[in-house]
Formats: C-alpha cells, structure tokens, sequence
C-alpha cells in the first residue's frame, strides 16, 4: 500500500467512487491522466482488467520476485497454472487503489500484492504468438542478447549472476509489509508454478530502506523516486497542493505506459478494446557503497570543499542532496519532509549549480539548455517500480553513519561500516515503448558522453551518468563546479563512474487480467 499520506485520516472509510455511465463503444483516452475515483463504467473496466503497480506504485516494504522457466512439453500445464495466479493471487489496478485509499483513511492493511509477467520466450512457451506493438523492437530479443555490446554497453554475460545467464520465461512480484504473510504467499505461487512443471530459476527478494522522514533511499543514502510521471489525476492533484507544479508538469497520459494487450479477446473473440498491458524492465544494479562514498569524499577535496560543504560534491554526481533536496535549487540540504520536485534547468545553462552529467539532469533534463524540446524529452520518462536489496544484510543504516569534515577522517570512522557489494537496486520499470524510453534513455542519455548538448563553444563534453552511465567516459572525466552558482569560478575535471555493476535482468510484459484469467 501506498504509505505517502499525505491526505490526513479520515472516518468512516470512503464510500465506492461515484461512476458515471458511459457512452456505448466510448473508447480508453490514452493521451490523458486518469481520475480513476470518477471513472466511468468503460474506464473501470479497464482498470479491472489492468494489473497494479503500472499506473501507481504498491508501495509494500517487501518484495518477492519469482523467475521460472516452463516445462515447453507441458503447455497445458503452464497455462493453467498462470489462470490460477491470475484468478487467485495478480492484483488489478483497481483493487490496489482502492486498498490504498483504505490504508490512506483507516490505515487498514491492504494485504499482499501480486503482479505477473511474462518474456518473448515466455509466451513461446506457452503456445502464444506476441506481435510486439511498433517501438518495441527490444522485447523480441533477450537482454541476455546484447551483453557485453550496444545498445546498453552491459557487461558480458559471464559477470552475470548465474540465474541470470539462462532463459527466463516469466516473473511473478508478490509485495507484503508483513513478511511471514509475504513469504507465504511466495511459496505457494512456486508450489503452483512447480506443480505444472515450471523450474524455479531464482527468488530475489527486496527489501526497502527509508530515511527518518519516511522518504525511500537508495544505498548510497539518497532519497530515491521522488520524481515520477504521474498518471492518476488524484495524484497530480495532490501533487499540485503539496508543492505546486509550475516549473515542472508531472502530469503524463497513460500511454506512457499502456498498449492494448494482444492477445486479450473480448465475448465475440475479437481484440478486447478494454484490456492493456505494459512492458516491463527488470535490472539487477549491485552498488559499491564503500567505493562511491570514498569517492566522493576525493571529489570534495578536489573541489576544496570544507566541513557542510562537503556534502556538495555528491550533489553534484546525483543532483540531489542525500536528503532529496536539488542541487541547482539550493547549495545545502533543506530537511523538507517532502523533497522538491516543482523544478526545472532553465536558470542554470551553465551548469553552475547542477553539472550537465549529474544522474537526475541526465535522465530527467527538464528541458535542459533546449526549453524548445522539453516536450520530445518527455516522451522518454519511464514510471520507475525499483526496490532496495540486500543479499547481505547491511549492518548499518545510511543515516546511522557518523558524520565527517575530511577523507581521513571519513576513512577512520564510516568506510569500514559500509558495504561493497551484495547490495543494490532491482531496477523495475513499465513502457509502452522500450525503444523510446528505457533504452533510449540508457543508451542516449546516461551512456552518451555528448548529452546533454553544452552551451560553451569549446565543445567540451559533460561525459557519461556517473551513476547508471555504462562505457568509456570522456578523458577528463566530467566537469563539477568549482563553486556552487558562481559560473566565473569555472570547473573541474574529474572521472566519476563505475559504482554500480549490472548483474542481470529480462524484458517482460505484464499482460491483461483478461488474458491471464482466460488462459
């Protein structure tokens, strides 16, 4: 459930939303935002029919993600077993907003949440024939299939963690706050999965860390998510009374995410025009904490930053602070419980407070130093789903670390508390397009040392994410201010990559209700 609540409590819990009738054969409006609360009767059936966490996230603490490989001689099998999850366990989009708006006003547990999903070979396997809807050329081969080469630039497929390595047909998500109820729930979908002849290849589980102020942080110790396209008119809304949406429209259609699904039929057997699916990106990201942070600590004595100021030198790799707060909106953290995301570049062309590469301007640039072509960027943002891990469990929490005004001092006292490896991210994302948005972003904005395009006439490159960026970086590295919002005091030249090791991940797609549930 979603536990952002920013809508305060409220008694008795909220009566069914209001439904006004529909036009008969009205059609889904995928070039809007939804108000899922008036949906009308047309709309809520395709809510019905959509699985969660597509158009907003499950926002549980736990996660279980099951991958498995079909029995190929046991067709029958396979697709009984998934018409069983998709009957008993795969929660639709409906439910899931219902049960979060319960939780938001009774705070009443809206129990497990389970999605489905399956691979180009997944649907082979199955007997099923998947025409890939046009800009997603990427589903019909593995990500197994460019390791080690473009567009992704992912390392070889012998650095992948074995159960990676293999054919992965599909994945089950099962997500619980209560983790005896959660891990339940998991064995019972293998018990299915297993009964049919499917082999359990892997179970990843995650696991999220928040910061005091209830805001979810990635290891490294930033606040992470904050900025997401929102499609729900609720949320937009909310969002618009929380901080307001002036520089920067959160707002996206639904066909950010959504396609029709195929293979779902309608009574007469035809495509059923109410049923839609979303392709999803599962990554493996391990992260070298120990690395990253010393690196950091470097970078500010590079910078000659002292004692607070020190915390700018990872603004800048990140573009937030580890508070959330943006760098090119403030030079110090500004402790807000909400972090700011009504922001935009067009007041740091220079990259004078916010560097070209940081991690958010490289994948969200706002419109960057090119206002004109805000709109094309947007037609690249994902709605992220990603979670924590830890294979290991951390023994110290990001915000449970002293605090330190030298690389020494920094060496003595918080290096020795923080993990190399065994932790991470599982990056999880929809599109209704991964040639446009996934990839595109990876491989064009966050590899590619030229983007974004500066405005200084020596042409000087500001080189790969030093996050997420995959390959060779420029030679001198990317350019950090050398004062925070003093465009005369100029840049500095530093390497800032290679923190964050992909260990495996597939294409899916989640299909309909519709379709699971007829099987």
């Amino acid at each position: 459930m979603d536990k952002d609540t920013n809508i305060s409590p409220q008694k008795p819990a909220p009566a069914a939303p209001v439904i006004p009738p529909a036009q008969e054969n009205q059609a889904i409006n995928l070039e809007e935002p939804l108000r899922w609360k008036q949906a009308n009767s047309v709309e809520q059936k395709m809510l019905q029919n959509l699985q969660g966490n597509i158009l907003k996230g499950h926002g549980r603490d736990h996660t279980w993600n099951i991958f498995f490989v079909f029995d190929q001689h046991k067709v029958a099998e396979s697709r009984r077993a998934l018409r069983e999850i998709g009957n008993t366990h795969v929660t639709s989009a409906y439910a899931q907003l219902l049960g979060t708006e319960l939780f938001k006003t009774t705070k009443t547990d809206a129990g497990t949440f389970c999605a489905a999903f399956l691979s180009k070979d997944g649907y082979s396997a199955i007997g099923e024939s998947f025409t890939v809807p046009q800009d997603n050329d990427t589903f019909n081969k593995s990500m197994r299939d460019s390791a080690g080469s473009d567009p992704l630039n992912d390392p070889p497929l012998e650095d992948w963690e074995e159960a990676f390595r293999q054919r992965i047909d599909g994945l089950i998500l099962v997500a619980d706050d209560d983790v005896a109820r959660g891990s339940s729930i998991t064995l019972k979908i293998q018990m299915i999965l297993t009964k049919a002849g499917a082999t359990i290849i892997h179970t990843q589980q995650g696991k999220s860390i928040k910061n005091a102020m209830g805001n979810g942080l990635e290891h490294f110790g930033y606040v992470d998510g904050r900025s997401q396209p929102l499609m729900l008119l609720e949320d937009i809304d909310q969002e618009s009374r929380d901080e307001g949406i002036a520089s920067w429209d959160p707002a996206f259609p639904l066909n950010t995410v959504l396609v029709p699904d195929p293979l779902a039929r309608d009574g007469g057997g035809q495509q059923d025009p109410n049923s839609f699916g979303s392709f999803f990106i599962f990554r493996k990201l391990e992260q070298d904490v120990a690395g990253f942070k010393l690196h950091e600590q470097v970078l500010a004595d590079a910078l000659n930053l002292q004692k607070e100021e020190r915390e700018q030198a990872g603004a800048y790799v990140v573009g937030r602070f580890e508070d959330g707060t943006p760098v090119t909106i403030a030079g110090e953290p500004q402790d807000r419980k909400i972090p700011r995301n009504d922001f935009n570049y067009k007041a740091d062309t220079e990259a004078a407070r916010c560097p070209f590469h940081a991690h958010i301007r490289k994948t969200n640039p706002r419109g960057g130093n090119r206002p004109d072509n805000a709109d094309a960027e947007r037609l690249h943002i994902m709605a992220r789903r990603g979670i924590t891990y830890e294979d290991v469990a951390r023994m110290t929490h990001p915000d449970g670390l002293p605090e330190t005004d030298s690389t020494d001092e920094f060496k003595e006292k918080v290096w020795p508390h923080l993990p190399a490896k065994d932790v991470g991210l599982l990056f999880m994302a929809y599109n209704s397009r991964l040639d446009e948005q996934f990839v595109f972003t990876q491989k064009m904005w966050a590899n590619n040392t030229g983007f974004p395009p500066p405005p200084s006439k020596d042409g000087t490159e500001p080189g790969i994410d030093p996050v997420i960026g995959m390959g060779k970086n420029i030679p001198d590295g990317q350019i950090y201010p050398n004062k925070w919002d003093d465009p005369g005091s100029g840049g500095k030249g530093f390497d800032f990559k290679g923190y964050v090791h992909m260990k495996g991940g597939e294409y899916f797609f989640a299909p309909s209700l519709n379709y699971l549930r007829n099987l």
